[in-house]
């Protein structure tokens, strides 16, 4: 892409293009090295992007080889035994770290019983916080500023890049030592809460200064929504017996290992949930744990929403029956319908 129109120049060692997660622990971890860093981020830094719109898992298992080993195995399993131990390894080494660090200099306030809790993130606190530390160790944050291409030099060596000020409308052509690419995946079109800001930007821009990708072929094909709603959180469904509408179990339907079953099912009949195996101690952990999941729970439960079809739905939004509050009592199946939404077009397989 050429451009005839004027354009502010800006000039740094590190220029990070995404302001999530791993766009920040990366502005971080530079900025901390002595580096000179520049952030852009399509959206709001800290607001934007899915970790952001609601909670997060982390894969955090504490340093002891026996953990380590069941974590690295049960991983292996699920990813067909392709994975590479090695890099499984230094992302629970990363994750170790970074958790510490959150907690002891960012001060987040991870749950305790007895110890701290670390395997779950509630969204907006750490993305708040990630900012908050972002700006104190000097880093220029460009917001709402999308990157539009990758400079490169003579040599052919990326060497910064070009992006838009959506708040001026001006072009921003930035000069950089090194580029890092945070931007996210391509999730747009699963309209995911979160999601509408990750579309694969990274990926393009990286294929277009002639870099190779690998692993794009592996992709969690569903995920459990609420009828209508856009919330793919689907941590608490560990808790939730899956019905049909006549009350009856689904047998093998879970949110871990499961969902092939109610993705089958949901090509023939509508697939219902309750939150009825969380204790009341455990109810109380979750809407701490992730508020904004249970606004739409709870939204659903006193707005009425249109029964679902038993006829088969479309491929982006599949009925699947009610979820409700993690207070629910556990009686039969609600009447309030939610859905799986595919986070690609693909069938059921």
């Amino acid at each position: 892409m050429t451009s005839t129109e004027p354009e502010q120049a800006l000039s740094t060692d590190v220029l990070v293009i995404g302001g999530g997660p791993a766009g920040t622990w990366a502005a971080i971890k530079t900025a901390q090295a002595g580096a000179d860093v520049v952030l852009a981020d399509k959206g709001y830094t800290g607001a934007s992007g899915a970790t952001a719109s609601v909670g997060t898992g982390i894969w955090y298992v504490d340093d002891v080889p026996e953990l380590r080993e069941a974590a690295t195995a049960s991983r292996e399993a699920l990813g067909g035994f392709l994975a590479d131990r090695d890099w499984m390894a230094r992302v629970l080494d990363e994750t170790h770290a970074r958790m510490d660090e959150l907690a002891r200099i960012q001060r987040y306030p991870f749950p305790a019983d007895g110890r701290q809790l670390r395997g779950d993130l509630q969204g907006p606190e750490y993305m708040r916080r990630q900012r908050t530390r972002v700006q104190r160790l000097g880093v220029r944050i460009l917001d709402h500023t999308p990157a539009l291409e990758l400079l490169t030099d003579a040599d052919g060596v990326v060497s910064g890049a070009r992006a838009l000020d959506r708040t001026t409308g001006e072009t921003v052509r930035i000069e950089a030592g090194a580029v890092v690419l945070a931007a996210g995946g391509c999730a747009f079109q699963s309209k995911t809460l979160g999601c509408d800001v990750n579309t694969g930007d990274g990926a393009l821009l990286a294929v277009e200064a002639g870099a190779r990708l690998s692993g794009m072929e592996f992709s969690n094909a569903y995920a459990i929504v609420p009828k209508g709603t856009s919330l793919t959180k689907t941590a608490y469904y560990s808790w939730a017996t899956f019905y049909r509408a006549d009350g009856s179990v689904l047998d093998g339907a879970g949110s871990t290992r499961g969902r092939s079953v109610i993705a089958r099912a949901l090509l023939t009949e509508p697939v219902y949930a309750r939150f009825d195996k969380a204790t009341p101690d455990e109810q109380l952990a979750m809407r701490k744990g992730q508020p904004n999941t249970f606004l739409v729970f709870d939204r659903l439960a006193s707005t009425p929403s249109p029964t679902c079809s038993r006829s088969p739905c479309s491929p982006r939004a599949r009925c699947a029956g009610p979820a409700v509050s993690a207070s629910a009592a556990t009686t039969a199946p609600p009447t309030s319908p939610v859905c799986t939404r595919p986070a690609t077009p693909r069938p059921v397989s």
